[in-house]
């Protein structure tokens, strides 16, 4: 019985001493930045940090929703092909019927919520495993690009279509802050929203939420909408950066959202990680491809290192949860 005791004391003890996922993952990051900059004087300046803000912006913007939906136990392989459908339908909006700037970029985000509740009926309502109706759907979204585009970049766009992305503000231009605000209020409203404690349930313990009168289809459906939307958002702002659309847009994006999520401490299997960590992930993910380029690595190997770097989050991530 004492035995029983001590142990279980000492299981709680270690379990108080354990650091917050977050904090781990900022200590994690501050080490990485400090070894780089160790390594190349050059890593650690203002332009390297605008660049990393910059790399990481569009990917940044659907790891919103993407990882809220990973926390409630679904996820979306279309979000680069939706990026790609948000873009290139702005962009004739823009070229072609001479729609205002603010209602194509209003109408071309809709269109990516549209998507995002095409695959949340079909997986939610019908039953088709998120797997197959999102990668169907990826398909579907690029090739409905092709067809709009004629298989060919949109360009010249109207002059002013740059506006929204590459305005600049306080040294930094205007993506980065607007995936900056989106992040901050994003996981602000899951941290002290009632919503927020039902995505965790939903994702932890289905059944459960069921059970407590939570509508499990709603939420998970609401979700796919939203990332839908952040999708076509986060390939309109490329749009507007380049001045041009182009089917190539969001090619892989899917794979590396997914990898920032797991990399944050984002549970694949839902009900676990925040939207906090998931930021540390994504910007350690670019700070370690950014600083593998910074000290003369092959740029040809960077791909199989987030690929690495991915299996060693979500195995250590494993090595956490409790055993049931």
């Amino acid at each position: 019985m004492s035995t029983t005791i001590t142990a279980s004391g000492a299981k709680e003890k270690r379990t108080g001493l354990r650091l917050p996922p977050e904090l781990v993952l900022l200590i994690v990051l501050i080490l990485t930045v400090a070894f780089f900059a160790s390594q190349n004087s050059n890593f650690l300046t203002v332009a390297s940090l605008r660049i990393l803000l910059l790399a990481v912006v569009f990917t940044g913007i659907i790891l919103i929703g993407q990882s809220l939906l990973i926390i409630a136990g679904e996820f979306d392989l279309s979000v680069g092909a939706v990026a790609s459908l948000g873009a290139v339908s702005t962009a004739i909006m823009l070229a072609s019927w001479n729609v205002n700037l603010w209602v194509a970029i209003i109408l071309g985000t809709l269109i990516g919520g549209l998507v995002g509740m095409l695959n949340g009926v079909i997986t939610v309502v019908i039953g088709i495993p998120a797997f197959v109706t999102t990668l169907a759907m990826l398909f579907l979204a690029r090739g409905f690009g092709y067809v709009l585009s004629g298989g060919d970049p949109i360009y010249p766009l109207p002059r002013g279509t740059g506006v929204l992305a590459k305005t600049e503000i306080l040294g930094l231009v205007s993506s980065v802050w607007i995936f900056l605000f989106l992040f901050f209020i994003s996981d602000l409203y899951v941290r002290t929203s009632s919503i927020g404690r039902k995505i965790y349930l939903v994702g932890g313990n289905k059944v459960a939420a069921k059970i407590s009168g939570i509508r499990v289809e709603r939420i998970k459906i609401g979700l796919f909408i939203f990332t839908g939307a952040l999708s076509a958002f986060a390939g309109i702002l490329l749009m507007s950066r380049l001045e041009r659309a182009d089917n190539v847009t969001g090619l892989g994006w899917e794979l590396s959202v997914i990898a920032a999520a797991a990399v944050g401490g984002i549970r694949l299997e839902g009900g676990r990680g925040s939207l906090t960590g998931a930021f540390l992930g994504l910007i350690l993910l670019q700070v370690i491809l950014q600083g593998l380029v910074t000290i003369g690595t092959n740029a040809m190997l960077l791909d199989a290192v987030k690929g690495l770097v991915m299996i060693i989050a979500v195995w250590l991530a494993f090595r956490k949860s409790p055993q049931t």
